[in-house]
Order: structure tokens, then sequence, then C-alpha cells
């Protein structure tokens, strides 16, 4: 009996795979389904690593770890960018208010 349930089911199958290649309909939506596919493998593509070589895949070796930072790296520096900052600071202040210390008219907003 199981016998003649598969060889029923593959006949049944067979019988409606011929009826959907026959629809005209059903073989359009197949191919601009597919089509979708085809252009979202495509996209997907783009954004997979490549290697210079041409090829594809994220076979990279690993990078080596990042040398350690000096202890107190860049206050030096930083107190040289503050007392620059301050100085500059001073030397604005100057020039705002002008010789003596007598101020300019302030001009309107739009005046350029």
């Amino acid at each position: 009996m199981d016998d003649t349930l598969a060889q029923d089911l593959v006949a049944m199958w067979q019988s409606e795979l011929t009826a959907m290649a026959a629809d005209r309909e059903l073989r359009e939506s197949w191919a601009a389904l597919v089509a979708l596919w085809s252009h979202t493998a495509t996209a997907a593509l783009a954004y997979l690593p490549r290697d210079p070589a041409g090829g594809t895949g994220s076979a990279q070796p690993p990078r080596p770890p990042a040398p350690a930072a000096a202890p107190h790296a860049g206050l030096d520096e930083v107190e040289q960018l503050k007392s620059r900052v301050a100085e500059l600071e001073q030397r604005l202040a100057g020039i705002v208010a002008g010789p003596a210390g007598a101020r300019r008219p302030r001009r309107p907003a739009g005046d350029v």
C-alpha cells in the first residue's frame, strides 16, 4: 500500500509542476522573484570584504596588538596647549579693548 501512495504522490506532483510550467503568469512571477533575489545577492556581495588581489573572503591575517601607551602620555602637550590658549586669550582681550583700554563701538549684527 505504501508503494501506491508514493506513486500517487509523485504523479500528483508531476501533474502540478507540469500545470505550473504551462501557466504564463506563474512563470513571470517566478522570473521576477528570481531576478529580485539575484539583485539582492549582488548587493549583498558588494558589502563583503575583498583582498587587493581581487578575491573575496575574510581570511585576513590577525593584527598585532597595539603597543601600550606610555604612562602620562601627552600631558606635556596638553599643558603647552593650555598655556598657548591662555596667551591667545590675553592677546585677544587686548585687541578687543583697543588702545589704552578704550572700547570700540560695536557694529550691528548685520554689518560685516
